[in-house]
């Protein structure tokens, strides 16, 4: 527990933009709102990795999405099952299910369909708020933290190490 949260406290206090967190609260949304196991997740690896985003925030945001998942998932359902009955789209769901790409992202299901639509439409409100939460923290409450008798007192201790590692 002590080295998950030296792990975020190390990433808030680092030199990254703002945005490389943000960008990694966002896809760790995506990764833990829908299906593990999705063609569309590798995708989201990959641009995690490319774009160099903070993993350390990845991996800690992950298991909170990822427990939210499970509790909306009902949810998704519901919601991935009116996108893919939507009469408007359905020749357009026949073909793209015909093609392998179609096959392997799973969308016929209405869970991972669901999940993907509200976890985007997350991902994109995730990405600014996190963004001023970061430099509101930089800005206000780095100085403020540093100030408690607790924080001096942990400074001293085992806890601190671990975080200036």
């Amino acid at each position: 527990m002590l080295t998950i949260l030296a792990k975020l406290l190390k990433a808030l206090n680092s030199e990254q933009s703002p945005n490389q967190l943000a960008i990694a609260v966002s896809l760790a949304a995506i990764l833990g709102l829908t299906p593990f196991l999705s063609l569309h997740n590798a995708v989201v690896l990959m641009f995690a990795l490319w774009f160099r985003v903070n993993l350390s925030i990845l991996l800690i945001s992950y298991p909170l999405f990822a427990f939210i998942g499970y509790l909306l998932s009902p949810v998704f359902e519901n919601v991935g099952l009116s996108i893919l009955q939507s009469p408007s789209m359905l020749e357009m769901w026949e073909s793209f299910f015909n093609t392998v790409i179609g096959r392997w992202s799973n969308f016929y299901y209405s869970g991972v369909m669901g999940s993907l639509a509200v976890s985007i439409i997350a991902a994109i409100i995730l990405f600014p708020l996190t963004r001023i939460a970061v430099e509101a923290y930089r800005e206000k409450w780095l100085v403020k933290i540093e100030q408690f008798k607790v924080t001096k007192m942990l400074k001293a201790s085992k806890f601190w190490h671990l975080y200036s590692e």
